[in-house]
């Protein structure tokens, strides 16, 4: 089948227009993480999702939906946790990974939760998507496109001097702790998208990539956005044709071209 034929059938048409979206939106996220040196919060927020796949499981629900529920709460947690203790935002995010995964554990074995059930969190597809899941994409797309938009100045002081930020009475504190929820959800969409253990094919590797690239945080958030369409999409379009499993496609295409962009030098 050509790429026109299979664009005719909905699954696929919900499926290229979520990868639009999402790679052109959670990308944006990515600079988030890089920038504020975030790194090790996907990680926590992973880990947290596996316990809330258990909890749901334990609890009659689906595993999809207490994962969605436990990184909404870590997002929510894991910055005030960070200023109330005074410690690094990283650091807490470690201590949530190691302990999420040792109640996830305890759960399994208490609990006769069906570990494999829960692990198939970390193996999602975007053919798999829903008419839901696709307003869901949208609906976050729209918010950090709006975020980015109202608040382009002051995010951009706390991402290079959040000191002068507060003392300039921009509520730094307040924007990172709203970036990093919106960072939570989009490794909630990324975990539905690609899988969990693909994440960094949305989120990281396409503001990596712009970082190499571009001067400036309008320039690399333009072309994060750009990449993260490519990536996505084009992964998409790419599996279509040669047969391939979606998600390990996408991650292809956006190692790629981060691999590129190492034969240049800003």
């Amino acid at each position: 089948m050509s790429i026109w034929e299979y664009l005719q059938i909905p699954v696929f048409q919900r499926a290229f227009l979520a990868a639009v979206v999402a790679g052109g939106t959670v990308s944006l996220l990515g600079v988030v993480i890089v920038m504020l040196n975030l790194t090790t919060i996907r990680f926590a927020l992973m880990h947290m999702a596996l316990l809330g796949g258990a909890v749901g499981l334990a609890l009659g629900s689906t595993p999809l939906a207490g994962a969605t529920a436990a990184i909404v709460l870590g997002s929510l947690l894991l910055g005030p946790f960070s200023e109330r203790l005074r410690l690094d935002t990283g650091i807490i995010g470690a201590f949530f990974m190691t302990g999420s995964i040792a109640l996830a554990f305890v759960l399994f074995y208490k609990a006769g939760v069906p570990a494999l059930d829960v692990f198939g969190l970390f193996t999602g597809s975007i053919l798999s998507l829903n008419q839901s899941d696709l307003w869901a994409v949208i609906g976050l797309g729209g918010v950090i496109l709006l975020s980015y938009m109202c608040l382009f100045r002051e995010i951009q002081l706390v991402f290079y001097d959040p000191e002068q930020a507060e003392w300039l009475g921009v509520p730094a504190r307040r924007i990172k702790n709203g970036l990093l929820f919106l960072a939570g959800l989009s490794i909630g969409v990324a975990m539905k998208v690609v899988g969990a253990l693909l994440i960094d094919a949305l989120i990281l590797i396409p503001a990596m990539t712009a970082m190499r690239l571009s001067r400036g945080l309008l320039q690399i958030l333009l072309l994060s956005s750009l990449l993260g369409v490519a990536t996505a999409a084009g992964g998409l379009l790419i599996s279509m044709l040669l047969d391939m499993p979606t998600g390990a496609t996408i991650t292809l295409v956006g190692v790629g071209f981060l691999g590129l962009s190492m034969l240049f030098r800003r």
